[in-house]
């Protein structure tokens, strides 16, 4: 089942509750008013109602449904249909009511004055309701807060086993890639002597040693990133950092334009390794849905001292759920591993901040990078 159909089921459920609820509030006072009315005995099942939505629903529907029945409980007190099975008298000796009298001995009436009795028990009634109201829908909004948590600690913890067992495949791969590629460059060397009197072949065999340059690198990164402690991070500046990135970025795909917005943001991040691998992998994300061109600018908002990058594309737009698009092995392209936006999710996460993906109003996507930093 998927998410929105689960959104619909959920509402539909509450708003069932919610008519269930009022409905029984409705049929007590139809009850209590032809059985004695505030006089009744069983007048405080109004609280289960209100219990159970307070548990629960939310605290406005929880406030309008006390209202309605300490208005209720009120009006019950002066319109009701007497139960003399319920009247403490006696018509003899103290003549305070007749067997077939209309007046009841517990009802408030303008010649008599107020019954004691029954004001307390609507006073009980209506603290009663509102300790009800306030204690349990803050316990309950704090037990819904508990579990978000937890859920997300597990999800978490899911992620970072996903990441371990990514990373042990990925050490194992880079120890299996040394071999080979110690021993490409020689033969590169050959294709160079080779390729002396064919111009369109020397291009290719130059392109192949950049390539190949460019493996050696990333493994070497790898390596250095491997021998670093988790938690040492460079405080780097914003505008240097971006415009190095960029740089490097275009050198690998040259022939995607790149608009570059970037504005003078004069602060700092926390930054690792990974976060330059994270954001070559949303450009990558960009420039292969977009191949006409993307667009890089950032946002600065100094009220929370964040920073947000954005990466536009001028592709399709999200093909999936975004929520889908930070799993594991999840991808919109057919030759697609599913692992660059999830492995860019985790190293962005694990800084503070936090991706979103999301279709931009006038066409394409819209990734946004938010980070906190500091002036």
């Amino acid at each position: 089942m998927n998410p929105d159909s689960c959104k619909k089921i959920a509402a539909l459920s509450a708003a069932r509750l919610h008519l269930t609820l009022f409905g029984i509030c409705v049929a007590l006072t139809i009850v209590f008013y032809l059985k004695g009315g505030a006089t009744n005995p069983f007048i405080s099942l109004y609280l289960v109602p209100i219990a159970i939505s307070a548990a629960t629903l939310s605290i406005r529907f929880t406030t309008f449904l006390t209202a309605c029945c300490l208005l209720a409980y009120s009006l019950l007190m002066f319109y009701f249909q007497p139960l003399q099975l319920l009247s403490p008298y006696d018509a003899v000796s103290m003549n305070e009511m007749t067997l077939h009298g209309e007046h009841h001995q517990m009802q408030i009436t303008a010649n008599e004055g107020p019954n004691l009795h029954v004001i307390g028990m609507w006073l009980n009634f209506g603290l009663s309701a509102l300790l009800i109201t306030w204690f349990v829908t803050r316990m309950a909004h704090t037990l819904r807060i508990q579990a978000a948590e937890l859920s997300a600690i597990r999800e978490k913890q899911l992620r970072d086993e996903q990441l371990l067992g990514i990373a042990t495949l990925a050490a194992g791969t880079m120890h299996e890639l040394g071999t080979p590629l110690a021993r490409l460059p020689l033969l590169i060397e050959d294709l160079k002597h080779t390729a002396n009197n064919n111009a369109g072949l020397a291009d290719d065999v130059k392109l192949l040693a950049e390539q190949l340059a460019r493996c050696k690198l990333i493994l070497q990164n790898l390596a250095r990133a491997a021998e670093q402690p988790a938690d040492k991070l460079q405080r780097v500046a914003i505008n240097n950092y971006l415009d190095t990135i960029l740089t490097h970025w275009q050198l690998l795909k040259p022939g995607i334009p790149l608009k570059n917005n970037l504005k003078a943001v004069h602060g700092f991040i926390r930054a690792d390794s990974t976060l330059e691998q994270a954001l070559i992998n949303l450009l990558n994300n960009a420039a292969e849905a977009s191949p006409t061109g993307i667009e890089f600018y950032t946002l600065e908002n100094k009220t929370t001292n964040t920073i947000t990058f954005c990466i536009r594309d001028h592709g399709a737009g999200v093909g999936l759920a975004a929520a889908k698009l930070g799993k594991p092995f999840v991808s919109t392209r057919g030759q697609g591993r599913g692992l660059g936006l999830f492995i860019s999710n985790a190293a962005i996460e694990r800084l503070g901040g936090q991706v979103v993906l999301e279709v931009h109003p006038d066409g394409g996507t819209l990734a946004t990078v938010t980070l906190p930093c500091e002036s």
